[in-house]
């Protein structure tokens, strides 16, 4: 889900990506792929051609635009796809990046059930990508609601308005579609940007809501672990570290356990952090993405061995079914044999020197990192104390004039023959 480092781009998108939409009308490179915004309909009244500011990054036919709403407007996003710029593509999946990366985005958003929090960094990191299916036409709809109430811009004096007259501040969410299989100069799209203003100049098209719907807070499952305990004082809390990330009730911490240990992890899954989520396929990620993980395990006759990147990949992703508690339980076995770390003093204690370790993080299935509450546990792997040696001792037996000396942990005499004194 990662978008190539683009040298450069986040300066011209964060003056540029701020895209409308374009209309059919629009011009193709023949054969390509296309993804065109066809409601709303954009054009010189209503919004700012940015095309030359993105045309070095994308295909001949990308189009860029940007124009102005007023917070709280729901916006309904209709575009049209095609398979070489005529033909619909039919029954096709498309990806939809809202707060787009290297855009700056800093908007905020929900879409049905999932919240869309805009990325802390203007990378590669984006709010999040939505998905639709194409009818028998080749459109495809995308319904988004902004929801920021802060750190708006001034109202426009028009929706064409330019954006160097913005104040106090621009504050904005660039929408990008992503034909599947498809980079940046391989298929033509209409990027949009949507500066969220306190209000807008009136004749704004009427696909757009611009009443505030009333923001109803949606259930937030959860999937917590409940055995093996951690607390303080026997694990080290980094949550703060994953928060920007994740739900604000999303734990994280890391503890440590010995090589070859057998883990035996029992989650307890809710549908809204009460309510318990029974026969509920559930997941955990082995290795979790982007987490470093290099330790290796096994579950079952499943070997599951460090990605090798720390990025999208992860080493394995394990299901199970909640019982009629909400229960489920999923058991790995620590397979390193060689640079564990050197084992911690005390059972919380920092990390320090080189680490070897995995990341287990739950996944409910249908729900994001920031519309689910989960437990994220890292295990550091240390080296088992080596064991002690049994010393062997040796006794003599005799059985009349025959002598025999036996050697061994526990020497036992032969039948027949007794331990000389």
């Amino acid at each position: 889900m990662k978008i190539r480092s683009k040298v450069g781009f986040i300066s011209a998108v964060i003056a540029a990506l701020i895209g409308s939409t374009l209309s059919l009308q629009s011009v193709n490179a023949a054969g390509l792929p296309s993804i065109r915004l066809v409601s709303p309909v954009y054009g010189p009244t209503n919004s700012v051609d940015a095309t030359g500011d993105i045309s070095q990054y994308y295909s001949a036919g990308t189009k860029a635009y940007y124009t102005y709403i007023a917070a709280g407007t729901t916006l309904t996003l209709k575009y049209h796809v095609t398979t070489d710029g005529t033909t619909a593509a039919a029954n096709t999946q498309i990806s939809l990046q809202v707060d787009a990366p290297y855009s700056g985005s800093k908007a905020n958003w929900i879409s049905g059930s999932t919240t869309i929090k805009a990325p802390a960094a203007t990378d590669a990191t984006f709010g999040a990508e939505l998905k639709g299916t194409t009818d028998a036409n080749g459109d495809v709809v995308f319904v988004i609601q902004n929801t920021d109430t802060s750190g708006l811009e001034n109202a426009p004096t028009s929706l064409a308005m330019d954006r160097a007259k913005i104040t106090p501040a621009r504050f904005y969410g660039t929408m990008k579609p992503i034909y599947p299989g498809k980079g940046d100069k391989e298929a033509d799209v209409d990027l949009v940007t949507f500066d969220v203003a306190v209000s807008v100049p009136e004749g704004i098209s009427s696909t757009t809501t611009t009443t505030p719907a009333p923001v109803v807070a949606k259930p937030v499952p959860s999937m917590r672990l409940v055995s093996p305990a951690y607390t303080s004082a026997n694990s080290v809390d980094t949550t703060s570290d994953i928060a920007q990330w994740y739900t604000a009730k999303t734990k994280a911490w890391y503890t440590y356990v010995e090589t070859g240990s057998t883990l035996t992890l029992k989650y307890k899954v809710t549908t809204d952090g009460t309510t318990p989520a029974a026969n509920t396929e559930v997941k955990i990620q082995v290795d979790a993405p982007y987490s470093g993980s290099k330790a290796n395990w096994s579950s079952g006759s499943t070997k599951i061995t460090a990605p090798a990147a720390t990025d999208a990949t992860f080493g394995a992703e394990l299901k199970g079914t909640t019982n009629a508690a909400g229960e489920v339980t999923f058991v790995l076995k620590n397979t390193d044999t060689s640079s564990p770390e050197s084992a911690p003093a005390v059972a919380n204690q920092a990390a320090k020197g080189a680490r070897l370790f995995g990341t287990i993080k739950p996944i409910i299935p249908g729900f994001g990192d920031i519309d689910a509450d989960v437990d994220l546990v890292t295990f550091d792997v240390y080296a088992a104390p080596a064991k002690a040696v049994a010393k062997k001792t040796t006794i003599t037996c005799i059985k009349g004039k025959l002598i025999k000396k036996v050697s061994a942990v526990k020497p036992v005499c032969p039948k027949g023959y007794k331990k000389k004194k």
